[in-house]
């Protein structure tokens, strides 16, 4: 979903590094958030749960007046606004959608904590019961080496 942020195109051909370095931390900061969106449920968590222009600039460490310079004006701010779009029609962004998807995260972690306490209460229960045909068989191991037979079934 990250967008490619593209150069500004300059007077001159080639790039200018400060400009290129902000992009990067833009883009950077881009993929932060939506891989934190993404492992939050579709909660961002920071900031009341809001994705703002200001914050991206914050979280990419650039100047939001950067954005408004005639250099990236028309072309990155444009981009950056046309992501936060996309991002933001897919977050719960009320503070009741928030607290309804957390009770609801909560609730589906709820029933996993119960489901994994039941497996592994049954996974012990067949490690009790391993633990006990192994300490059977070495008995009768011992039983074996010792010279007593068992009467072999047919």
């Amino acid at each position: 979903m990250t967008t490619a942020l593209m150069s500004p195109v300059t007077a001159g051909a080639k790039p200018n590094p400060r400009t290129e370095a902000a992009l990067e931390r833009l883009r950077k900061a881009m993929h932060s958030i939506e891989a934190e969106v993404l492992a939050n449920h579709g909660v961002y968590p920071f900031n009341y749960g809001r994705v703002t222009q200001s914050e991206l600039c914050r979280r990419a460490d650039v100047k939001k007046a950067t954005l408004q310079n005639e250099v990236h004006k028309d072309t990155t701010r444009v981009e950056v606004m046309r992501w936060l779009d996309e991002l933001n029609s897919k977050l719960t962004l009320t503070r009741e959608g928030t607290r309804e998807r957390v009770t609801t995260v909560a609730e589906n972690l709820a029933a996993e904590v119960q489901r994994l306490t039941l497996a592994c209460q049954e996974a012990q229960e067949r490690l009790a019961q391993a633990q006990q045909l192994i300490e059977q068989l070495q008995q009768e191991n011992v039983l074996m080496k010792s010279g007593r037979q068992y009467p072999q079934s047919v």
